[in-house]
């Protein structure tokens, strides 16, 4: 008679899907440790990064630049009274000079610079006024040469897809040039990389949903709203009101968006005038390390007399705003916003000093180019007197913290928010690398993590759980980090196989070859 036994119950090891986290975390660490971007062991991250920066430095200033220059000139609507040619002074103290059918003239003294129109134009008159569109190269490398150029010439700067006319200011025995960004904004050729960013900044895309215009009053609220309020009469963003001391620790709400205050400068300090009370201040060097921290664009108006706030009211009463903001707001890049900011009779000297991640942006009059930079006491206390009485602050300049163009660029590259531009890229040359050591890493990541046998889970759910976690760990973390060895290593045994195939067939032809014993 057989001994009854009680049913078997399927084996299942407690430490079976504990084995699959185990092992999915010791690799995850792994990864972040190969790839962190914070790592300076992260070499490829490196080598990326700089290839991408080092690109758009080559490409810009290759000799290139004079092709560019005519594509430009071609790009142009014809001129009547005018002859527009691309033109590049050498380091040689040549000019060449190009029309819109390609034609090239090289000019290297005196008597071949006088028949320039008459070479490349020969049906415009002798006399015709000539519009230079010179390269880059030309202003900041070679400016020894312009004293070359015909007298009247009319000067123009190649910037990316842009010209600006230069103007020249003279001051004793130097000469200062200037780009005519706007009819009121002017950027000072002298370093090229200054230059270049504040060409960029004032360039970008002004998206007016992130602009907010700040009033600082002392009892204001102590937050920011992620988003501005809307008035629904006007649909446009009202003027968010902050407390002064609580402006730093506010700004990590609105990361990402640009932020407009007002108030006099003096130093370090920027002064506020509240609705009632005394002046109040704020240091701007915590204003702008408190912006660079939440990435936010800041932009500080200097008021030309009292500080008074936007959105408040003055002395008889009137509501408080910034001269020709309003108007400013409905154009679409930053140099028409400050360009109607400043008014059509002012002319503003643009500077950006870029630093990594930022850039220290400075703007404030230019004075007269007729007579050299003047400051009338005069037109300030007007100004002031002005302000005081139409209820509209003067902004006589701008400081500004804003992204740089590296920074910006970068932002622009991400695939993934959130996760820096040289790491995906990296990342996804890692994984298309490892493909090609598929056959090796295979074999390695069955060492390191053994295929999951069914015996070992009570049910399918959870065998298919765990293999689909091995996969995805291999695919994701094991493939890429691999990849540096497993791709060169199967590369060299699908070349040695390569190579023995001749031998291994010789060895069979032989061994067939030869008669059988006995």
């Amino acid at each position: 008679m057989r001994e009854l036994l009680p049913p078997r119950r399927a084996h299942v090891p407690a430490p079976a899907f504990g084995r699959v986290l185990t092992r999915l975390t010791l690799i995850v660490l792994l990864f972040i440790l190969a790839f962190s971007p914070a790592a300076d062991a992260n070499w490829l991250s490196k080598v990326i990064g700089a290839a991408e920066h080092a690109a758009p430095r080559a490409t810009g200033r290759a000799t290139g630049a004079l092709d560019h220059a005519v594509a430009h000139v071609k790009a142009l609507p014809a001129k009547a009274d005018g002859a527009a040619l691309a033109a590049q002074a050498t380091q040689e103290g040549h000019w060449r000079f190009v029309n819109r059918a390609g034609e090239t003239f090289t000019a290297g003294t005196p008597e071949e610079m006088k028949r320039v129109a008459t070479v490349l134009f020969p049906e415009a008159k002798a006399d015709v006024k000539l519009s230079l569109y010179v390269t880059e190269d030309t202003v900041f490398r070679n400016r020894a040469a312009l004293k070359d150029l015909p007298k009247g010439t009319e000067l123009y700067v190649v910037v990316r897809n842009e010209s600006y006319p230069v103007l020249r200011r003279s001051e004793g025995a130097a000469e200062r040039l200037f780009a005519q960004v706007r009819p009121s904004l002017l950027v000072e050729l002298t370093d090229r990389k200054a230059f270049e960013e504040a060409v960029w900044q004032l360039s970008r895309p002004l998206n007016k949903a992130n602009v907010r215009v700040l009033a600082l009053e002392p009892e204001g609220p102590p937050r920011l709203a992620s988003a501005p309020r809307i008035d629904p009469a006007t649909k446009r963003a009202l003027v968010d009101v902050i407390d002064p001391a609580s402006l730093p620790a506010a700004l990590g709400s609105v990361r990402g968006q640009t932020v407009l205050v007002t108030g006099r400068v003096d130093g370090r300090l920027l002064y506020v005038q509240p609705a009632t009370g005394t002046e109040r201040s704020v240091l701007l060097t915590d204003l702008f390390k408190a912006a660079e921290d939440a990435d936010v664009n800041l932009v500080v108006l200097h008021a030309a007399s009292t500080p008074r706030q936007p959105g408040g009211r003055n002395w008889l009463w009137q509501k408080v705003e910034v001269k020709g903001l309003e108007q400013a707001m409905q154009y679409a890049r930053v140099a028409d916003f400050l360009n109607a900011l400043g008014g059509p009779d002012a002319r503003l000297l643009v500077s950006a000093t870029p630093a990594g991640r930022r850039t220290a942006l400075n703007i404030r009059p230019a004075g007269d180019f007729s007579s050299g930079p003047l400051q009338s006491p005069v037109g300030d206390l007007f100004s002031g007197i002005v302000s005081d009485i139409t209820g509209r602050v003067i902004a006589t300049g701008v400081q500004a913290n804003m992204r740089s163009a590296e920074r910006q660029e970068e932002l622009d590259q991400r695939v993934i928010p959130g996760i820096p531009s040289d790491f995906q890229v990296g990342y996804l040359v890692l994984v298309v690398l490892g493909l090609f050591g598929v056959p090796i890493s295979r074999a390695w990541w069955r060492r390191l993590w053994p295929p999951e046998a069914a015996s070992e889970y009570a049910g399918a759910a959870g065998y298919w759980s765990a293999r689909i976690i091995r996969s995805a760990a291999f695919l994701v973390i094991f493939l890429p980090l691999t990849a540096p060895v497993s791709a060169p290593y199967n590369l060299l045994r699908q070349v040695y196989e390569a190579a023995m195939t001749p031998v291994r067939l010789w060895r069979w032809l032989t061994s067939r070859a030869a008669p059988s014993p006995g």
